[in-house]
């Protein structure tokens, strides 16, 4: 446990006492969403926290952005037909296909928003963190012969 820092431990901890409200509220309200995107953004962020290269950030952008568009494509082009051919209209009706529905919608709903944003301003920040520090270098002048 020393070796993860303070940031990343205090991240965690507010990720556990934010899905602990979550699991109590529920996703079905405002409050609830809004404390499930505060979660994953808490979690993404003791990933996070650390990059200090902008294109880790543009990674992240986009992976949130495809993995959002993936995961709606392989539940209802392939999932959700697939269960329907093996199992019949009753198995979309099961419990166990509600559990995988309501798992894949919360990682969509939850943490493709999320990323994105910690993506996209990620990125802004580092841009102008490297701008400020290449405008304030110090430029050596070129010597005349």
């Amino acid at each position: 446990m020393s070796r993860i820092s303070r940031t990343t431990r205090i991240l965690l901890a507010v990720f556990g006492v934010l899905v602990i409200c979550v699991v109590f509220i529920g996703l079905a309200n405002e409050t609830g969403i809004i404390l499930g995107w505060l979660a994953a953004a808490a979690l993404l962020l003791s990933i996070a926290h650390r990059w200090r290269k902008t294109w880790y950030f543009i990674i992240l952008l986009f992976a949130s952005f495809l993995g959002a568009i993936f995961l709606s494509f392989l539940y209802m082009e392939i999932a959700q037909p697939l269960a329907e051919l093996t199992g019949g209209v009753d198995a979309v009706q099961s419990t166990g296909w509600r559990v995988f529905h309501v798992i894949i919608s919360n990682i969509i709903l939850l943490f493709a928003p999320t990323g994105i944003v910690i993506g996209f301003f990620g990125t802004i920040v580092l841009l102008v963190i490297r701008s400020v520090e290449f405008f304030k270098k110090e430029r050596v002048p070129e010597k005349l012969d």
